[in-house]
């Protein structure tokens, strides 16, 4: 009886914590992604010898646009965006990129806020050499975002390639290639704009990255 009666309190316990985890509102919402490849800009510098610009080469930019929810006089502190991308398989094995940039001072206003991160090029030419960088190869990547603070997931988005993508099917994917033994997983290798040529630009228009020690 006692056993029965530690076991129910043990799933009371646990429906209790799932209903009051799916009650919760989410921090962030309506999260689109929007990638987009892009030539690095150029800038007109004096007394110093500029190389010019390979215009074949082509960065990855990835566009997150999210609202955040509206809360009194509420800022949100040290806010990881963690990317995870799957390129299309162009060898024998697939090739996972990832990186995180971390925010602060995110203002919890209910306005829409942006952020943005870049995949070099030579990461792409080196392993997904048989991508064209045409508008239509766009929809052979996955990309998952995961919004993530006090190592908690508190938001998570997607690339929607089709109208019928969900955010399971692209974890799902992912997921997979990811605990693929076989799977190149490049760490490391999605860069926040402060460490582009984009840095300088539209600063006011984005959320504030929080420097690395």
């Amino acid at each position: 009886m006692r056993t029965l009666s530690k076991s129910v309190l043990v799933i009371g316990i646990f429906l209790f914590a799932v209903t009051s985890l799916f009650s919760q509102k989410a921090l962030f919402e309506n999260i689109k992604i929007t990638p987009r490849w892009s030539i690095r800009p150029e800038f007109a510098v004096n007394n110093v010898i500029t190389r010019g610009t390979n215009t074949q080469s082509r960065w990855l930019q990835i566009d997150v646009d999210y609202t955040s929810v509206a809360m009194k006089q509420a800022w949100l502190d040290d806010v990881i965006i963690k990317y995870d991308i799957l390129l299309p398989q162009t060898s024998i094995k697939k090739v996972v990129l990832s990186g995180q940039i971390q925010y602060w001072s995110l203002a919890m206003d209910g306005e829409i806020n942006h952020a943005m991160a870049f995949v070099h090029p030579r990461f792409l030419q080196r392993y997904a050499p048989g991508l064209r960088m045409k508008k239509g190869d766009l929809k052979d990547l996955r990309i998952l975002v995961t919004f993530i603070q006090n190592d908690s997931t508190i938001a998570m988005g997607f690339y929607k390639f089709k109208s019928k993508t969900t955010l399971k099917s692209v974890r799902t994917e992912i997921g997979a290639a990811l605990q693929n033994r076989t799977t190149f997983k490049v760490k490391d290798s999605v860069f926040g704009r402060d460490e582009t040529p984009w840095g300088v630009i539209n600063v006011d228009y984005y959320e504030l990255i929080k420097r690395k020690k």
